[in-house]
């Protein structure tokens, strides 16, 4: 198993490996570098237990910094999501001065010694090899809005289970629906100089890869087989195997359930789904055949 016993705690091993271990020598990390709610988890912790010593460096984010401090005049994208590149600003700037000071301080500490350290220490000094998925947007917005429930609630820690007629009002109201279709230009791009929309997807086999000498880099549709995506990542990495094994899935949580009941009502404004679809991001990784049926799926027309 790669995170032996001996680090007690995942965060334990985080930390050492972003603080300490460029002082010993330890290079060419893996980093899982993706937006959230896509399968970041899973890819971690299957890392996590391989044995391969080159994936002894392995650590994952959503973001090296914070988007509350993100400079916005450096995020080139889309006229038309402007305005959403603004809005999850001021989101994750009021769901942070929202929380409670033990838990802003904690945040604080994961930023100031893992998340902006992985930049500092590994993105800025070497070569990196960097796992992104992707997903279906509409998907990820709504595993994302499940996984921050509590926050849209303003209820934490309630024990009633929601009303799903108003869980859909909520999340069509407030939720920002275009965080997967600006993550690679407000994250990805500023943070590693790469612009995956200039590069050809290779939509039949699911996935791409990019190099530029300092960063390896591939994208991998969340869609396709976990066999193909082990597959893919094995050979992206240069290792004999590379088994998955899934973590963090909204059905197996609290409100699964409401989740799954959730997905099976929801519809989406025409208008929404036309703004997210015709995105750069969808015609990017999906093909006119796959959005048509996520349209399918979404819409309010059904």
């Amino acid at each position: 198993m790669h995170l032996n016993w001996w680090w007690l705690d995942r965060r334990v091993y985080e930390y050492f490996a972003t603080n300490i271990g460029p002082l010993l020598g330890w290079r060419d990390p893996i980093l899982v570098y993706q937006m959230g709610k896509v399968g970041s988890s899973t890819v971690r912790n299957s890392l996590f237990r391989c044995s391969d010593p080159t994936t002894r460096v392995v650590l994952a984010s959503h973001e090296f910094f914070p988007p509350r401090e993100r400079q916005i005049s450096r995020i080139s994208i889309e006229p038309e999501y402007e305005d959403a590149v603004l809005a999850e600003s001021e989101s994750d700037r009021k769901l942070y001065n929202e929380l409670p000071f033990r838990a802003r301080v904690g945040w604080r500490f994961r930023e100031s010694f893992y998340t902006k350290k992985i930049y500092r220490n590994y993105v800025k000094r070497g070569h990196v090899r960097v796992i992104t998925l992707v997903r279906e947007p509409v998907a990820t917005n709504i595993s994302m809005f499940f996984q921050l429930l509590e926050y849209y609630l303003k209820t934490r820690g309630a024990g009633e289970q929601p009303d799903i007629a108003a869980l859909r009002d909520l999340f069509l109201s407030e939720y920002n629906h275009f965080r997967p279709v600006i993550w690679f230009d407000a994250e990805l791009k500023t943070t590693l100089g790469i612009d995956v929309y200039e590069h050809a997807f290779r939509m039949e086999e699911g996935y791409m890869c990019i190099s530029t000498g300092k960063v390896d880099l591939i994208v991998i549709k969340s869609e396709i087989e976990d066999d193909n995506k082990s597959r893919i990542i094995a050979e992206f990495l240069g290792i004999k195997e590379l088994q998955l094994v899934r973590s963090n899935i909204a059905e197996d949580k609290r409100h699964a359930g409401t989740y799954r009941k959730f997905k099976e009502s929801i519809k989406i404004p025409q208008s929404l789904l036309d703004r997210i679809y015709e995105s750069r991001y969808a015609r990017h990784f999906y093909s006119p055949q796959e959005i048509e049926a996520f349209r399918m799926r979404w819409s309010a027309e059904r």
